[in-house]
């Protein structure tokens, strides 16, 4: 069961940040246009959402995200002895992800971002981003799989363009994008604030969900 959890997301999770970073620097190579960057962007990471989680879902959840495990825990749909299981592999997935997009641009495998995204609205917008992505998650889970694979990835293809911060919504995104000095690449000095806003997010959500989706 464990090992089964660990390979569905860690091969999630590698392949969702190599659709985020790839997608991101080959829009990059392309163009100078950031609104067409974003776009390509946001059309290669919800496409991908959408298949990952319908492809991985029956073998791990397809959490692919530590604030998605932890809101699982705590409304009691996995166990205890699991979190570690679900949170190694993402990380790790997402750390190889990463590696890999830059690999397959030829650039170093690791190249700390310059990539500055500073401010207090940036970290509300990602606060708001998080609520809404496991609130949604939620929303739809009673509605099945393929409910909630196309709900995770309009919601957040919906988020690349209507948040500030571009709707990481996701540590270990958050840490992976850390390692690449491209479009998708976030300074290592506002890692923590995303991170920090992505936890206070799923919390706020994980209240709200407990009230009306969970109500005795």
């Amino acid at each position: 069961m464990k090992n089964r959890i660990f390979i569905g997301e860690f091969i999630g999770s590698a392949f969702l940040v190599m659709i985020i970073v790839g997608s991101g620097i080959m829009a990059q190579n392309l163009t100078r246009d950031f609104a067409v960057m974003l776009l390509a962007n946001t059309i290669a990471t919800g496409a991908g959402l959408f298949v990952l989680i319908n492809s991985i879902a029956n073998i791990s959840g397809a959490h692919f995200n530590p604030v998605v495990t932890m809101t699982m825990y705590f409304t009691k749909k996995i166990k205890k002895d699991l979190i570690f299981t679900y949170i190694s592999a993402q990380i790790l997935g997402c750390l190889l992800g990463v590696m890999l997009a830059n690999f397959m641009f030829d650039l170093p495998f690791i190249e700390l971002s310059s990539k500055a995204r500073p401010g207090f609205n940036i970290f509300i917008a990602e606060v708001i981003a998080t609520f809404g992505l496991i609130f949604i998650i939620f929303g739809s889970l009673k509605n099945g799989t393929v409910a909630v694979a196309a709900s995770v990835a309009t919601y957040i293809t919906a988020g690349y363009w209507f948040t500030s911060s571009t709707s990481f919504a996701n540590p270990a995104v958050a840490l992976a994008r850390t390692f690449t000095d491209t479009f998708t690449g976030i300074n290592y000095l506002n890692t923590p604030t995303y991170i920090v806003a992505e936890i206070i997010g799923a919390f706020l959500a994980l209240f709200i969900i407990q009230k009306i989706f969970f109500k005795k």
